[in-house]
């Protein structure tokens, strides 16, 4: 039982000068005091009345943890002493409690009062260490001390629910208007894709057949009488085959037809075969079994970023070989480009938005939940990798890289050395020097090694 904890000349009397504290919400705060000594409990009850708190007694741990449950007070002042358990345990009880960790609790004792004992007292979760005998006025302006700091962390608490709620409507608002947006320029994406198609197919069907008739006809109609007259008809010829030359290169490099026809693995081999007749740049190409035919997006996308590759490669790699490879598993479809030139700073490139080659392929990959992954540095040539989420495939798991059924006549005849699929441990070693650089979403069946100037 503990000893009486208040010390006054007479009655309670409201303390001069002191502020009474209410609640966050306005209404008077709620104690709950939990003391056996029931001298103790009346005088304290008594004193804080006349405060105008709301004041809750208990006379043992168990009621008063039944009542810090039910009654959710604003500040407990508890006994250490108490007949069924120590109130530093109860305290720990208190603040284990899922629906009672956040009331304060303040410790007394007359008994426990060395600075251990409050240390231990403190560590156990309590919010306050009063040792008595404690004047009244003392009291009561601890008391209103703790509930002002009660309040402001309640407010503090409010606000940053507040915050976090602010913040995961805000998140999921630029959840939505991302989704809306990376749908929109998907849709551009194959509306340009569309209309490259249309553009290509009138040219190669309407004026190229235009162009043809009229060559047509000035073969079989015209029969010049004399050398000038022949001579002006051959060259009206020449212009004629020439502007036929041009339609049909417009034609494919808008929107090649066999890619729409024939499939993704005709469209590259032609790729390859006149890219290296234009540029003399040796290609070796190789790929793993692939389902007769991807997802048209999917195949689009691969032929443009495998295009503008080797585009940039031409411009800028000073190279006369690079390779090119294509493999799928369940998951996915990886393409990857790399050559030994000159190379650059991939991550500078990439930061500054300059090259509408590299954002083009990026955003290519992106915007169908692929990964964009670029390797290269200045004297080590370019390795780009680009990984595409597929809905579904007919094989399970990535077979061994094989020659290309439709390997291009540009291929090295030594089949460049270093072209196999690579090895688990160097997809692992690829993705732990990305790592150190960024930190990309992790994915399957990467390619490993950086390259040269794609």
């Amino acid at each position: 039982m503990s000893q009486p904890v208040l010390r006054s000349s007479g009655a309670p009397q409201a303390s001069p000068g002191v502020r009474r504290t209410a609640t966050a919400e306005g209404g008077p705060a709620k104690i709950l005091i939990v003391d056996d000594n029931p001298v103790v409990l009346f005088a304290m009850t008594h004193l804080l009345k006349s405060e105008d708190f709301v004041v809750i007694e208990a006379a043992t741990g168990g009621q008063g943890l039944a009542l810090a449950r039910s009654e959710t007070p604003d500040l407990v002042l508890l006994d250490v002493m108490l007949p069924d358990i120590n109130g530093v345990d109860l305290c720990r009880q208190i603040k284990a409690g899922a629906d009672t960790s956040q009331l304060f609790v303040v410790l007394l004792s007359s008994i426990e009062t060395s600075p251990d004992s409050q240390v231990v007292g403190l560590e156990a979760g309590a919010d306050g260490y009063i040792a008595r005998p404690i004047e009244n006025r003392e009291l009561v302006a601890r008391v209103q001390a703790l509930l002002r700091i009660k309040r402001a962390e309640s407010g503090l608490r409010k606000a940053h629910d507040e915050l976090e709620k602010r913040v995961a409507e805000r998140t999921e608002e630029l959840s939505h208007a991302n989704a809306a947006l990376k749908a929109l320029s998907q849709r551009l994406v194959d509306v340009q894709e569309a209309e490259r198609r249309y553009v290509a197919r009138e040219l190669h069907d309407e004026i190229g057949q235009m162009v043809t008739g009229l060559k047509l006809v000035l073969e079989t109609s015209l029969q010049p009488p004399d050398a000038v007259g022949r001579a002006a008809l051959d060259e009206a010829l020449s212009l004629i085959n020439d502007l036929m030359e041009q339609v049909r290169q417009l034609s494919i490099n808008l929107r090649p037809q066999m890619l729409d026809d024939l499939g993704l693995l005709t469209a590259l081999d032609w790729l390859f075969k006149r890219y290296s007749k234009q540029t003399g740049i040796h290609v070796q190409f190789k790929h793993t079994p692939l389902p007769e035919r991807l997802p048209a997006q999917l195949e689009t996308a691969i032929f443009r970023i495998v295009q503008e590759a080797l585009t940039n490669a031409a411009r800028h790699a000073r190279v006369k070989e690079l390779s090119v490879r294509l493999w799928t598993n369940a998951e996915q479809a990886g393409l990857q480009v790399r050559d030994a030139g000159v190379g650059f700073d991939g991550a500078a490139a990439l930061k500054r938005g300059t090259s509408s080659g590299l954002s083009g392929m990026k955003e290519r990959a992106e915007l169908l939940g692929g990964e964009f992954i670029l390797e290269s540095a200045p004297g080590e040539g370019t390795c780009l990798t680009v990984e595409l989420p597929l809905p579904t495939l007919h094989s399970s798991g990535s077979a061994p890289l094989a020659e290309s059924a439709l390997t291009c006549t540009s291929a090295t005849e030594d089949g460049a050395a270093g072209l196999a699929e690579p090895e688990p441990a160097e997809r692992e070693l690829a993705r732990l020097r990305l790592a150190s650089a960024r930190q990309p979403p992790q994915s399957a069946a990467r390619p490993a090694e950086a390259g040269g100037g794609t």
